[in-house]
């Protein structure tokens, strides 16, 4: 599966649901100026409703990770994988707020927003030289980290069965992260293929872009995901990961 081509048409879907979420703000007053009787449904309906508050949230994940870079006199860019790798889910998120909200035939939907902080590490030894996807073990690698944090716009269905906390959750986020990466990774060149050191030991600023679709048990969920970091420090250096992972919620 093309994660990368999911993620992109996810993203437009998104920024579908952001335009029809800030287009219902001129709404607002007219939903506060209801009858009382009104008001009193709308808070129970909600109240069937679950937000998540404040949580941390730990879990294991499977993801393709890319790095990519560019080099003096090298003829385009290069990239450098680990083929997909178990890596850690270890994200901490404000409690989520509301900017719409109407009924379905079971449960509600509202279109929300939260913040969320994201890090973890990652270990590309694969370069890519003849795949686009699936890279061949020639001796390169580039090791690091990263942690990001995005305010993030999401549309949340639930609960999709009576007296159970069972949702579905689709949100996009982007906001400042950071990474470090560094190891050698091998370069085409007008005199051939070499193989140079990339990247650095102090970490380098980015634009952090995060998507997610989430199945939620209780304080279980399965989660669909896509990170993309590019570093801002002129280097045209960035940083890919798309997989899927399943994560417990520390709620407070």
């Amino acid at each position: 599966m093309d994660f990368g081509a999911v993620i992109k048409s996810g993203t437009a879907a998104i920024a579908w649901i952001a335009m029809a979420a800030f287009s219902s703000v001129a709404q607002a007053a007219g939903d506060t100026a209801q009858a009382p009787e009104s008001a009193s449904v709308g808070i129970t309906d909600l109240a069937i409703f679950k937000l998540e508050k404040k949580s941390f949230t730990l879990g294991l994940a499977y993801a393709q990770v890319t790095y990519k870079t560019t080099h003096a006199n090298a003829i385009g860019n290069t990239q450098i994988t680990d083929n997909g790798a178990p890596s850690p889910i270890i994200e901490l998120s404000s409690s989520e707020k509301i900017l719409k909200s109407w009924p379905l035939s079971n449960g509600r939907a509202i279109i929300g927003w939260d913040v969320t902080a994201s890090a973890s590490f990652f270990d590309t030894h694969d370069q890519l030289v003849n795949s686009a996807f699936r890279g061949q073990d020639i001796g390169t690698d580039v090791k690091g980290g990263y942690i990001g944090v995005a305010p993030a716009l999401f549309l949340k269905m639930g609960p999709l069965y009576p007296g159970r906390d069972i949702y579905w959750k689709v949100g996009y986020g982007i906001g400042p992260g950071i990474f470090k990466g560094s190891g050698t990774a091998q370069f085409n060149t007008p005199q051939g293929t070499v193989i140079n050191n990339v990247g650095s030991s102090s970490a380098v600023f980015a634009i952090y872009n995060a998507a997610s679709w989430q199945f939620q048990v209780d304080h279980w969920y399965f989660d669909i995901m896509g990170k993309w970091l590019q570093a801002q420090d002129g280097k045209h250096t960035s940083l890919e990961s798309y997989g899927f992972g399943l994560a417990y919620r520390f709620s407070w």
